[in-house]
């Protein structure tokens, strides 16, 4: 067993410190991580945290517990606080997470036509609203109910209550009882490759200490500020919400995060979802110094394919989900380097085991069957989840939309029912558990839907396979929507081919010239070439309105035009599936 002290990572002694990391997989992430932060309250272990690293989906959740923290731990003095606080953060949290979620912050962004009109601007992205989102719906009421201003990262800096001025959390939280946490949320910098860190004193690239660092990681190195104080003014006061939103910022989805004037020689950072250099924030725990660890872990993982496509998307696609999974893997080696790492690791895949498939023998008949390679020492039944639901679980989209009740709640319920058992079995973790865990049990609003997952019925399982879905969702729960949908989408191509139909015909029948299609391709390509090539220093004229006029139109009329019709599904089919969500719709609980 490792010596209390020891660092997971290099052996050497430190001072225990307890590590909380709360990885990506969107608002199904953050969810699933709630029910691991209620079962931490409940047996006592959140007080003991002392840093709190988080990515994408993770980070959004992560913060807002932050702030939660932050208020308690200014209001009482170390001997006032008591776990019950702990406890009544999380079902705060638990309620009004929830009913943010249900706002459907990504197809909210495209709701303001004034908004997306900006988009045309370089400054301004898509991300940078959603960071906006999540503050005004999410971060900014915890500091006070009644502030009309973003929180600033330089905000949440902790000054405990009872404590001198210029208290050092790392330093000085040996004496106390209730533990000062500090946060980091994680991006990855596409300048470098290195992860980014926001921090409530400073941001900027984690240096990674040792052998790597001297002999291998040879890509430039943006030194990390040693305090906001101690860079350009204009980036002093950057926004709770805006650092998320680059945690949070999926390659592909959302546009890269710029932060610009930070460094020398023209250097633009673009921060990109966290995920992308360390998908469950364990690397900055162990840079960070933390001996024990709490893993949480809703990532989405690799699915089999027994025929793989061959056709270039196919093979690009499936290649980036092999090399995500293989770092995920890697990260998580270096954590369990023995039956005795003091880590407890919960994961959507729990008490699942993985099937192992014999070859043909010389007679075109499977080979005896042998015992999988990889079986489930306790399978998910263990904690109250039937294996059917826990796989179904493990498959929900990885989404910043809606999520219904069912989905929610059957997530929390999941974390929160496999999260004992592995605080418990978890050396170095275990002993800091509280004797007696609260009681009565806190009445947690997800502990409904657990006759569902222990006994999971046809209608029940039915909605956690459309909860893997990520468009029709609310057609796929209900026949008679879907019916009324297709009548609808019909009778509307039916009436726009009725008052379009000349236009459409007259310019089919016009005559299309080699000259016009030449000059088009032209056009189009100049919109395409790279600023640093040396065609477009030539030509830089031709190429700026090109860019300008594409940028202007999908960036910004187009999604100003379709403002409207994400408004109206907002406020009708997102909402109906809402209510094919709720607990009520399936029926009396089983026996």
């Amino acid at each position: 067993m490792r010596e209390s002290g020891q660092n997971i990572q290099t052996g050497s002694s430190l001072p225990d410190r307890l590590g909380l990391a709360l990885s990506g997989g969107g608002f199904r992430a953050s969810l699933f991580h709630i029910g691991v932060l209620a079962q931490m309250a409940r047996l006592g272990l959140l007080r003991h945290v002392e840093a709190i690293s988080t990515v994408s989906g993770g980070s959004i959740i992560g913060a807002l517990y932050y702030l939660h923290v932050k208020r308690l731990l200014e209001d009482k003095t170390d001997e006032a606080v008591t776990d019950e606080d702990f406890t009544e953060i999380i079902q705060k949290i638990e309620r009004d997470f929830l009913r943010a979620v249900q706002w459907n912050i990504r197809m909210r962004t495209f709701v303001n036509p004034l908004k997306n009109l900006r988009m045309v601007l370089p400054n301004y992205s898509r991300s940078d609203r959603i960071g906006e989102l999540y503050d005004e719906l999410i971060y900014r009421t915890v500091l006070d109910p009644s502030r009309q201003t973003l929180v600033e990262l330089r905000e949440l800096k902790i000054h405990p209550k009872g404590e001198p001025k210029g208290f050092r959390p790392l330093k000085d939280n040996a004496r106390r009882k209730a533990k000062v946490p500090i946060i980091l949320i994680n991006a990855t910098t596409l300048n470098t490759g290195h992860n980014w860190s926001f921090e409530a004193t400073r941001m900027g690239e984690t240096p990674r200490r040792g052998f790597v660092a001297q002999k291998i990681d040879k890509n430039l190195r943006l030194r990390r500020p040693s305090s906001y104080e101690a860079i350009a003014q204009q980036q002093q006061n950057i926004e709770l919400g805006l650092a998320v939103a680059a945690s949070a910022c999926v390659p592909g989805l959302f546009h890269p995060l710029a932060i610009s004037g930070l460094y020398p020689d023209g250097i633009r950072v673009q921060l990109v979802d966290g995920g992308v250099h360390d998908n469950q924030g364990v690397e900055a725990l162990l840079e960070t110094g933390c001996t024990r660890l709490v893993v949480s872990d809703a990532s989405g993982q690799m699915e089999d394919e027994l025929d793989p496509g061959t056709g270039l998307p196919s093979v690009v696609g499936r290649s980036n989900s092999i090399l995500m999974d293989r770092v995920r893997e890697e990260e998580l080696f270096r954590v369990f380097d023995g039956k005795d790492a003091p880590v407890a690791f919960v994961h959507l895949c729990k008490g699942l085991s993985a099937k192992a498939v014999p070859w043909l023998g010389p007679d075109g008949q499977p080979a005896e069957a042998t015992k999988p390679e990889r079986v489930a020492a306790e399978p998910s039944e263990h904690f109250g989840v039937a294996q059917s639901v826990q796989r179904l679980l493990s498959k929900i989209r990885t989404d910043l939309d809606s999520f219904t009740d069912v989905e929610a709640y059957s997530l929390m319920f999941d974390a929160y029912a496999m999260t004992e058992p592995e605080l418990r079995r978890a050396p170095g973790i275990c002993d800091l558990l509280r004797k007696q865990p609260l009681s009565p049990e806190p009445q947690w609003a997800f502990l409904a839907i657990a006759p569902w997952l222990q006994k999971p019925t046809a209608v029940y399982q039915h909605h956690l396979e459309v909860g893997s879905q990520t468009v029709f969702k609310a057609f796929r729960l209900s026949l008679p929507l879907a019916v009324a949908g297709a009548i609808i989408f019909v009778a509307s191509l039916a009436g726009l081919w009725g008052f379009f139909r000349d236009p459409i015909l007259d310019g089919l029948a016009t005559t299309v010239t080699i000259g016009s299609l030449l000059t088009t391709a032209a056009v189009l390509a100049l919109g395409l070439v790279p600023m640093g090539s040396k065609i477009v220093s030539a030509i830089r004229f031709v190429r700026a309105p090109a860019e300008f006029l594409a940028r202007m139109v999908i960036r910004g009329i187009l999604p100003a035009v379709a403002s409207v019709f994400v408004w109206l599904h907002l406020h009708t089919v997102d909402r109906l599936f809402l209510r094919l969500g709720r607990l009520e719709r399936l029926g009396q609980p089983p026996s």
